[in-house]
C-alpha cells in the first residue's frame, strides 16, 4: 500500500497517516516494523532490485542460448511495470528521497544487477552472437530506456504490455546482434 501511495502521490506528499489509514492500522503498529517512513521506501527499493536480480539469475541459469537469455532478462524487467507496478515505479521515481547512505547502498545493488547483465552481454560478444559494443554504455542505455517505461505506461491504457515488450526487445536485440 505504501508503494501505491508513493507512486500515486509521491514520497514527500505521502504521510505515515496516509499509509496507516489505507491499511487500517495505527502508527504505533507501523512503528513496530519501521522506525520511519524512509525505512518503508528503502524496503521498497531493496525489494525491487532483489526481484530484478532474482529473475535475471533464474533466466541466466536456464538452458537457453545467450540471446534468448538477454531477451528474457529485459522482458522480465519491463514486465515489472505491469505485474509489480507500484513497487517498480516507486523505486524508480522515489529512490532519490533516500538518505545519502541508503541511496549509495541501493545504487550499489543496482550496479550489481547491471554488472550481471553486462557479463552476459560480454558472453554474447565473446561467442560472436552480439557485435562488439561498449557494454557499460549500452547496458546503462538500455536500462535507462527500460526504467522510464514507468513514466508513461498505464496498465489501463491503450498500450498492451506484451506489445511494448516485443517492441523494446526487438529494438534492443537489433542493436546487439552481430548480423
Amino acid at each position: 500500500m505504501a508503494a501505491k501511495l508513493f507512486r500515486e502521490k509521491g514520497y514527500p506528499y505521502t504521510s505515515l497517516d496516509d499509509i496507516t489509514g489505507e491499511i487500517g492500522i495505527t502508527k504505533p503498529a507501523i512503528y513496530y516494523y519501521f522506525a520511519a517512513k524512509e525505512d518503508i521506501l528503502y524496503e521498497i527499493c531493496v525489494t525491487q532490485i532483489n526481484k530484478l536480480m532474482e529473475q535475471a539469475q533464474a533466466i541466466a541459469a536456464a538452458d537457453l542460448d545467450i540471446a534468448e537469455k538477454i531477451r528474457k532478462i529485459f522482458a522480465a524487467h519491463i514486465m515489472q511495470f505491469h505485474t509489480n507496478r507500484d513497487v517498480a515505479e516507486s523505486y524508480w521515481r522515489e529512490a532519490a528521497h533516500l538518505s545519502l547512505a541508503r541511496r549509495k547502498e541501493v545504487s550499489s545493488m543496482l550496479k550489481q544487477y547491471e554488472y550481471f547483465i553486462r557479463d552476459h552481454v560480454n558472453q554474447g560478444i565473446a561467442e560472436g552472437v552480439f557485435r562488439p559494443v561498449n557494454t557499460r554504455q549500452v547496458v546503462r542505455g538500455i536500462g535507462g530506456m527500460v526504467f522510464t517505461i514507468g513514466n508513461w505506461y498505464d496498465p489501463a491504457g491503450p498500450d498492451d504490455i506484451n506489445v511494448i515488450i516485443d517492441a523494446y526487445i526487438d529494438f534492443i536485440m537489433h542493436g546487439l546482434m552481430n548480423k
